[in-house]
């Protein structure tokens, strides 16, 4: 009698084994691609706006890595989009928090500080009007209580 090998076939082991190419991350063909504070962007115009992927390596902390070189106490940008791999968590200068795990959709008023949590990058496809996204998104200008 034979035993039976705990092993999946070799078949099984491929489909499951890492792409070399991941399309979630890889370069977009037309785009405007940055490093900005160690983030990996690539723009597209898209009408009035603009689609982004940003990709955040683990360990990024916007007070870290972008308040040195914007010089605001905190990131005065909205933020709308869909987190498609990730965790991460942000503080607003209230003391409000806010976390998103992917896939979910953000949403993030400006005013903001945030990180990556834990050892992954966080892939974040984002829509925006520039400096007109809080506005055009019918958010506030700056972080608020919804129910004050």
């Amino acid at each position: 009698m034979r035993k039976k090998s705990l092993k999946k076939p070799a078949r099984a082991r491929r489909k499951t084994a890492r792409l070399p190419h991941d399309p979630l991350t890889a370069p977009i063909k037309g785009a405007d691609r940055r490093t900005v504070g160690g983030i990996g962007v690539d723009i597209m115009r898209a009408g009035n706006g603009r689609i982004k992927r940003l990709v955040y390596p683990p360990g990024f902390r916007w007070s870290t890595h972008i308040k040195p070189t914007v010089g605001t106490a905190l990131c005065m940008h909205a933020h709308v989009g869909l987190l498609a791999r990730g965790h991460v968590r942000g503080e607003y200068a209230d003391g409000c928090t806010f976390e998103f795990v992917a896939p979910q959709v953000v949403v993030v008023e400006p005013g903001h500080d945030a990180w990556v949590v834990g050892a992954g990058e966080a892939v974040l496809i984002q829509f925006d009007a520039e400096d007109e996204t809080a506005r055009h998104f019918g958010l506030p200008e700056e972080h608020r209580h919804r129910y004050a």
